[in-house]
């Protein structure tokens, strides 16, 4: 107990395939703190203001006030009909904590400014700086089988601008750079980003007993570089088979089955 695992990280690149760990980040202005829980702290000076999804608000100082606005056309993205704008109106320095609206969730620091627009799940945006931007985007799919069969929707978000931007995933969230030619293949619920210029597509898993029994369906998504993407080990779509199987009983899922046996029943608390 308390013994860390040889190689294990929780930060930086991992040991093998040169993937690296997101984690907590730390800035002058903005703290991610918790592990699976996470909570956005961001310091808000005098008259400055921070945008937001409905819903992200966990506390913020008196001083701080919160209007909500309509969205536009970000709301084809997966994002709500508006959006929350929280401006400091007092005379000192303020602060808000936000937190994702999804469980099991990390914050994933991202700045467009610095590496470039990014490619995005449906509703992965949280909030950002008022100078980030969220549009709708076409999935720059390969193929059409890619479109229907890649894990994302047809319709994407693209998170670009000159500020942070914040975006919500769920579990362990791994990164990894891929150059030229370079390919990687994930499991199609995992893909949280990817840079544009990459080509996204899909590949058969298999046999047709690996399809119906392998527990990752018919395809899994195919990345190809140069470009980085960034990955997640629980899915929303993952954790709500886990919650309907029961935690997996041996059944499987997208992305594999779960553990743990489904949540004892009121009569089996009740004994």
């Amino acid at each position: 107990m308390g013994t860390a695992v040889p190689g294990a990280v929780d930060s930086g690149p991992t040991s093998i395939a040169g993937l690296s760990v997101v984690a907590k980040s730390n800035a002058p202005d903005f703290q991610v703190v918790g592990d699976r829980y996470s909570i956005l702290q961001k310091v808000l000076p005098p008259g400055a203001s921070f945008q937001g999804e409905p819903g992200v608000l966990s506390y913020m100082s008196s001083g701080v006030t919160m209007k909500a606005q309509f969205s536009g056309f970000r709301m084809f993205s997966g994002e709500g009909l508006a959006k929350l704008k929280f401006t400091n109106e007092g005379q000192e320095e303020g602060y808000i904590g936000l937190s994702p609206n999804m469980p099991m969730a990390i914050v994933i620091p991202y700045d467009p400014k610095l590496n470039g627009p990014l490619n995005c799940k449906r509703g992965a945006f949280m909030a950002g700086d008022m100078t980030v931007k969220v549009m709708p985007k076409l999935l720059p799919a390969a193929s059409g089988l890619a479109c229907c069969c890649g894990g994302m929707a047809p319709i994407i978000q693209e998170v670009s601008g000159s500020g942070m931007a914040l975006l919500a995933a769920g579990g362990t969230i791994v990164t990894k750079t891929l150059a030229a030619g370079e390919q990687i293949l994930v499991d199609s619920d995992s893909v949280v980003a990817f840079t544009p210029g990459m080509n996204y597509d899909v590949k058969q898993v298999g046999t047709f007993v690996t399809c119906c029994c392998g527990g990752e369906g018919c395809f899994n998504t195919q990345l190809t570089g140069p470009g980085t993407v960034y990955l997640q080990s629980m899915s929303y779509e993952k954790l709500l088979s886990t919650l309907v199987t029961g935690g997996g009983g041996g059944e499987g899922g997208d992305g594999g089955g779960g553990g743990g046996g489904a949540p004892p029943t009121s009569e089996g608390m009740a004994r």
